[in-house]
């Protein structure tokens, strides 16, 4: 099984090698373009399963070359998280509006680029016979031990129950448990792979979730932060804006206006 592609859009070199590091050592395929036109025939070669992309750049900028991969059906699918150092609302209303599924401002930690690229890779279910595990990043050109094969079956089994719509979420205890292995474990596994916790990437998981039907969908925002586990509305709107920088209805509006939500939420 061939690794991930990311794809990163950046004319500034010095960001583009502070990525490059990032994913060094990390089972994922890097291609870079240093202007939007080159991003945008690289995102066309049906290689690429998520795209980097920085906002401020020459000619094109990032709003633009979103829109453009966006208009096209090869490219319409692949994730574009942005990357800028503008980090107000009116900035990352743009950036959704134009089709972008997340927004990071700098500076960002590599930790936060991993843990966000991950969330949004798109593929199905994780192979459970194998050590390279779609999405979960291990170390290339190393032999694997048997403590971290072991390691990537629990992560890829976790993943699994986490993503599983049934699933009653009572704890980390009760995850480790259903796993067979200690809640130490099971936390320091994520904490490696991840640098968060099993809560919070639970957590990440339901809110990107919620991300998605907020903008496929015209359901009532308390029945989206029902199904993302929130009794409570307002519960929701601050866990959401504290993740994307936007609350849900605010970013609901910047999905209609690019034309992502067929009709205004229901009253």
């Amino acid at each position: 099984m061939s690794n991930p592609s990311v794809l990163v859009i950046d004319d500034q070199i010095q960001s583009v090698a502070v990525l490059l590091q990032y994913f060094r050592g990390q089972s994922v395929n890097v291609m870079v373009a240093l202007n939007g036109l080159d991003g945008i025939n690289k995102a066309r070669s049906g290689q690429v399963n998520i795209i980097l992309l920085d906002v401020s750049m020459p000619e094109m900028s990032g709003y633009d070359v979103c829109r453009a991969l966006k208009s096209d059906p090869i490219t319409r699918q692949i994730p574009v998280i942005f990357l800028s150092g503008n980090s107000s609302v009116e900035h990352k209303l743009e950036g959704f509006a134009s089709g972008g599924v997340d927004y990071i401002c700098k500076p960002f930690s590599s930790k936060e680029v991993l843990a966000r690229v991950f969330v949004h890779f798109k593929y199905g279910k994780l192979p459970d016979q194998t050590n390279n595990l779609v999405g979960i990043y291990t170390p290339l050109n190393q032999s694997v031990s048997r403590e971290s094969s072991r390691d990537n079956k629990i992560l890829a089994s976790a993943i699994e129950i986490l993503a599983s719509p049934d699933l009653q979420w009572e704890g980390t205890i009760q995850l480790a448990h259903q796993l067979g292995v200690n809640e130490k474990k099971l936390i320091e596994i994520f904490k490696n792979q991840f640098g968060m916790t099993v809560n919070d990437y639970h957590i990440t998981q339901r809110l990107e979730n919620a991300r998605e039907r907020l903008a496929s969908s015209k359901t009532q925002i308390q029945i989206i932060a029902i199904e993302a586990g929130y009794q409570n509305a307002s519960d929701f709107a601050r866990a959401f804006r504290g993740r994307y920088g936007l609350g849900p209805r605010e970013y609901r509006q910047a999905c209609a206006k690019a034309g992502l939500v067929g009709a205004p939420e229901e009253a």
